[in-house]
């Protein structure tokens, strides 16, 4: 269960770059040729940015720098956290089941890392934060590096690379007040389909493997109280 366990942990605390696994894909360099010189080296200023971007995140995340991590989320990213806290104190079992996996592993995390009058008060960035804070990063974030990155204007995505191989699992970015920010929420269903994957090896429903991805981290005895709203 290890490697479903590591995803969803680091998508919890939202240090997605620790946290994928895929089909090794090759590098395809980017293809430059009848671009001027300028636009070439404004395409080129651009990709970098990108990838200081990410590495600044991966930087502050294994220190365990909170404050430093907010600002490479993107909009976007801040709004899921904020609609996660909401589901973590008054959403009831039919809501958060209806949920993908991974996005009920977080408001389920969220309920068992935080208190109700916390979370009253938490905007998203203090999430962020304190999941950071709270060590919730895997030591596989180490070994993640961005491969091929494709820039559209002001998005971008971002082949990811972990442990020198390639995958197919694109991280999305967005520039947002002239910066690039990570986007890491459509990771989130490359976590429900590892989930699912292994919950169809092992014969068992996927509600059973999160729970037991809940056990492992939280304690068995916790697992009933996490399913209930906060101010339930």
């Amino acid at each position: 269960m290890t490697p479903v366990r590591n995803t969803l942990l680091a998508l919890c605390a939202v240090l997605v770059v620790g946290a994928c696994s895929g089909t090794p894909a090759p590098t395809t360099p980017t293809n430059s040729s009848g671009a001027s010189p300028t636009a070439g080296t404004a395409a080129a200023d651009e990709t970098a940015a990108v990838r200081t971007a990410f590495e600044d995140y991966k930087k502050a995340a294994l220190a365990k720098d909170g404050a430093a991590t907010v600002n490479l989320l993107s909009a976007g990213m801040h709004r899921f956290y904020d609609e996660s806290r909401v589901l973590a104190l008054t959403g009831g079992a039919d809501k958060v089941g209806a949920l993908p996996p991974s996005s009920a592993f977080v408001v389920y995390a969220l309920r068992a890392e935080f208190d109700a009058a916390t979370l009253r008060a938490a905007s998203p960035a203090d999430l962020v934060k304190s999941a950071v804070e709270k060590n919730l990063v895997g030591e596989n974030a180490r070994s993640a590096e961005l491969g091929e990155i494709t820039v559209n204007g002001d998005a971008a995505t971002a082949l990811m690379v972990m442990q020198g191989k390639q995958t197919d699992i694109e991280l999305p970015f967005a520039k947002e007040g002239g910066r690039w920010r990570m986007d890491p929420r459509p990771l989130l269903a490359h976590a429900d389909d590892a989930l699912r994957d292994a919950a169809k090896q092992r014969g068992v429903a996927v509600e059973e493997m999160l729970d037991g991805v809940l056990a492992q981290r939280y304690g068995a005895e916790r697992v009933p109280a996490l399913k209930k709203p906060l101010e339930g």
